[in-house]
């Protein structure tokens, strides 16, 4: 409780003491003093609301929920970056924090109301210049969003991980009563997000960027070697690769996870996104996992559609197949408001079972500042 207070009281400030007019794009505040050697420091605040009603269908029976989309939670944060005088150099630092209150992953038939509280996504110091950028902190790891890569203009509804929106809502076989899940059996399984880490950006290397990163998540050491590249080929492409792998120790010992997404985009607004990734480790009992996405989408004016089919193969025993097939369909009145509607169909096949479908409808808007 302390904790959470205390994170109040930091976002209260920061938005309290540069929400006048003009600072909620960039602000900039002079010097302490002449002694310090810092050109003025660049402030730039920001934040977003994610929320629509979701209906899940299983087959347990049918609930409506009021969510906070978890494919992009609520959140607010600021980043702060100055230059060092007499030098090529700039440091910084980047916080953000995530409030979500009954997030979209999280809700079930049974608990359709959840308290929100706070969570750290970033909390980091950098320097950057001619070497590139060096971090120091909580935030991303070096591969973490490059299974995600999309110019589709649908992720806010079309994520690349099916189990953020509807995540806890269970599959079941009627004739055994056995419930699984549907977070437990898919995933994009996008490296390993945040983490307390040391990050290193390289100067980009042409269209590539790459960067190496090495931390700490949940006592595990974790390494992460990550590539992202961007151009032109018949249309814009955005495209990464990534590796990381985590010592969990004992039996699993290390777990690593590889893989890459690739998305393009065509003047005439029609678009392809393809992902992979496999998970493993050393225990015999834990079976590798792979995943897939493919999706074709069309983007006009403000308009984009999009459709999708993934599929989760051996996450929770060996032999599944989790597949997810759906259409998203945003539209962008406004720079700063979109608003968004999604129906994806889950399955989960399993050798001597026969579970119902589960199926989600998410309607809702996102707001940024």
């Amino acid at each position: 409780m302390r904790k959470q207070k205390l994170m109040v009281s930091c976002v209260a400030l920061v938005v309290c003491g540069f929400s006048a007019p003009g600072v909620f794009a960039q602000s900039k505040v002079p010097k302490v003093s002449s002694e310090v050697p810092v050109s003025d420091v660049a402030i730039d605040v920001y934040g977003q609301l994610n929320y629509g009603v979701l209906v899940g269908d299983t087959g347990d029976g049918s609930e409506h929920f009021i969510v906070d989309n978890d494919n992009s939670g609520s959140r607010i944060g600021a980043r702060l970056k100055g230059d060092l005088d007499g030098t090529n150099l700039a440091i910084g630092a980047h916080v953000e924090l995530e409030y979500q209150q009954n997030a979209s992953n999280k809700v079930t038939l049974e608990e359709r109301s959840i308290s929100g509280e706070f969570n750290e996504r970033q909390l980091n110091l950098f320097v950057s210049g001619g070497f590139g950028k060096l971090s120091l902190g909580q935030g991303d790891g070096a591969a973490n969003g490059n299974i995600e890569r999309d110019l589709s203009g649908t992720k806010v509804i079309s994520y690349t991980n099916p189990s953020l929106v509807g995540g806890s809502l269970d599959f079941l076989d009627d004739a055994t009563s056995t419930r699984v899940a549907l977070g437990a059996t898919t995933s994009d399984q996008d490296f390993e997000s945040r983490y307390s880490r040391v990050r290193y950006d390289l100067p980009a290397m042409g269209a590539f960027k790459p960067v190496i990163s090495q931390g700490i998540k949940g006592g595990d050491d974790v390494t992460e070697v990550g590539v992202r590249f961007s151009g032109e080929f018949g249309g814009k492409i955005d495209g990464a690769l990534g590796y990381s792998v985590r010592d969990i120790g004992g039996v699993a010992g290390d777990s690593e996870t590889m893989g890459g997404s690739l998305s393009w985009l065509h003047g005439s607004g029609i678009n392809l996104t393809g992902a992979y990734s496999t998970t493993s480790d050393d225990n015999p009992a834990n079976p590798d996992a792979d995943f897939y996405l493919a999706k074709l989408g069309y983007k006009i004016g403000r308009h984009a559609f999009d459709i999708h089919y993934m599929e989760t193969e051996d996450r929770a025993e060996k032999g599944d197949s989790a597949e997810t097939l759906g259409v998203g369909y945003v539209f962008t009145p406004i720079k700063w408001f979109e608003t968004y509607a999604g129906y994806n169909n889950h399955s989960l096949n399993r050798s001597g079972a026969d579970f119902d479908d589960v199926s989600t409808v998410l309607v809702g808007g996102r707001l940024k500042f």
